[in-house]
């Protein structure tokens, strides 16, 4: 498959969201997330301000990255698009022009935080989330430093 990677901008918002509630769906330990027309709402406004980037397969948005300053807001990637170097092109896209960037990821999410590790970036802490439904997850966080 070719990819098209493009600044990111509020319309794929809903796109963006979907990609996200399709990954919930398949992963049994996540909590339940928003509506999809929240998340929607949410992701319009962040890709309205943040530095963002998305994969378009046919003109379909596969994949997002969304970095708030040195912060990674979201990496995610459809399941059809994933271990095609699509996630790794977004994150090297956030990583361009920055000497470090954090990305948090939880615990259970193995197969993110495997990524993460192989392209560089390293575990620096820790910490319990705890959600209204007192569903209770650990989420990691990580750091990439470029390297002088």
């Amino acid at each position: 498959m070719t990819y098209e990677y493009r600044k990111g901008r509020p319309r794929d918002a809903r796109a963006c969201a979907q990609i996200i509630h399709n990954w919930d769906a398949e992963v049994p330990w996540m909590v339940p997330l928003d509506t999809l027309d929240s998340m929607t709402e949410f992701w319009r406004s962040l890709l309205g301000t943040a530095a963002a980037w998305v994969a378009e397969n046919n003109g379909e948005v596969v994949g997002f990255c969304a970095r708030n300053d040195d912060n990674i807001a979201g990496l995610y990637v459809d399941r059809h698009a994933r271990n095609c170097g699509v996630g790794k092109r977004l994150l090297d896209l956030a990583k361009a022009d920055r000497d470090w960037i954090t990305v948090w990821a939880y615990e259970a999410n193995t197969a993110a935080r495997k990524f993460y590790r192989r392209e560089g970036l390293i575990e620096i802490s820790r910490e319990m989330e705890v959600y209204d439904d007192g569903s209770r997850l650990m989420d990691v966080e990580h750091r990439w430093t470029r390297q002088s």
